[in-house]
């Protein structure tokens, strides 16, 4: 089985030293779904925004998703972990930085606002369309998460002897 991901070094390359998986890289997310509908590859990792007219036109079916919960874009469609690939979580996420030294006071005007256009409906079904379930956090919430997403995939860096650069 061939995984098709795109450059080393991107997230969708991550999941080929996660998953023990071949890999062929692409420069871009739509060589990647030319080559599933050519047949040169057999799976394609990679963003529901960026399957979803081949999803929709039944081109390519969608076997699994790569979060611990199925996704509320794919409800259908199992986790990689129900599949049988134990504890197999791939996630992307966005964040807002600020720089360092930025008041605490507008940290907490910059996570109100944000927490109020994240609660919109029309945003969250805008970013649904898109394969994103959009949910605000907290700033110590982010700063936990990029640090044990570091420890992770600096592990699947190891793991796959991918150089640092």
């Amino acid at each position: 089985m061939f995984g098709a991901q795109e450059q080393t070094g991107s997230r969708r390359h991550g999941h080929g030293p996660l998953s023990a998986e071949s890999s062929i890289a692409y420069r871009a997310s739509p060589e990647v779904l030319v080559g599933l509908l050519r047949d040169d590859v057999q799976v394609m990792i990679d963003n529901y925004a960026a399957m979803k007219s081949a999803l929709l036109d039944k081109k390519i079916t969608a076997v699994g998703t790569t979060g611990s919960s199925r996704s509320a874009a794919l409800p259908g469609v199992p986790t990689v972990s129900e599949g049988g690939v134990k504890d197999y979580e791939v996630i992307s996420w966005n964040a807002l930085f600020a720089p360092a030294g930025t008041p605490p006071d507008v940290i907490a005007k910059l996570n109100t606002a944000l927490q109020g256009v994240l609660a919109d409906p029309g945003i969250k079904q805008r970013a649904l369309d898109l394969g994103i379930e959009a949910k605000a956090s907290t700033p110590a919430d982010i700063g936990n998460r990029l640090k044990a997403d570091i420890e992770k995939w600096g592990k699947v860096i190891e793991r796959a002897n991918i150089p640092k650069q």
